[in-house]
């Protein structure tokens, strides 16, 4: 597992034993609502992901951990990312279906995975056992499927890690080109005076003899 969710799985233990308020109300759905929503009234809405959403949001892995507040469509978003699969490990996300049908259309609850132990998974679980955040240990009957964030938050890594070598590559290679005439830069290239002064000069003779004619005596004459 690594150092960041291991992180995660910390934050979610300071919440142990949160349980829900009157009408289901939670800090979770309520966070949810204002944060990712922002006009939807989440405060007593069936709160298992959101309790995973809120961790995420708190130590800034939405990217790659998501927010959801529906476990049909956070699954699903795992397996676009092409990080779902049948094998559980710590830092898992593990998804339920009661009825056993394996089917991701019909998963009713979502948890962390913090330990493997032959067929049994223990795990982190918001909104279980009336409404409370509480660990647990499982068979694994009832699950759906794992979605895996590091593999998510890896490959993001590898993309960044990609694009950063792309541009510091292209800059190397725009350093070491030699400027071309003309292109220095913050030079303020001056009129030469001397050519200035030149140049009036000329105009100056243009107007003094070029707009006389010559004395006709001296024109040919001896």
């Amino acid at each position: 597992m690594t150092p960041e969710m291991q992180k995660f799985i910390e934050l979610l233990e300071s919440q142990l034993g949160y349980s829900e308020k009157a009408s289901g109300y939670t800090k979770f759905g309520e966070w949810y609502g204002k944060n990712v929503e922002f006009d939807a009234d989440y405060s007593g809405a069936p709160w298992c992901e959101m309790y995973l959403s809120w961790a995420a949001h708190k130590l800034g892995y939405e990217e790659w951990v998501g927010q959801f507040a529906w476990t049909v469509a956070h699954a699903k978003w795992f397996k676009e990312q092409d990080a779902w699969g049948k094998k559980p490990k710590p830092g898992a996300f593990v998804y339920y279906d009661w009825s056993g049908s394996n089917d991701l259309d019909n998963i009713d609850h979502v948890g962390i995975v913090t330990k493997v132990e032959g067929d049994k998974i223990f795990t982190i679980e918001g909104n279980i056992d009336g409404g409370v955040a509480k660990r647990k240990e499982r068979d694994t009957g009832k699950v759906v499927g794992y979605g895996y964030p590091e593999q998510i938050k890896a490959r993001l890594d590898e993309d960044a890690a990609r694009e950063a070598a792309e541009a510091k590559k292209k800059a190397e290679e725009q350093a070491s080109v030699p400027p071309g005439p003309g292109t220095d830069v913050g030079v303020l290239q001056m009129p030469d005076e001397s050519l200035t002064g030149g140049s009036e000069a000329t105009e100056e003779t243009k107007e003094d003899t070029g707009s006389q004619r010559p004395h006709p005596r001296s024109e040919g004459s001896p």
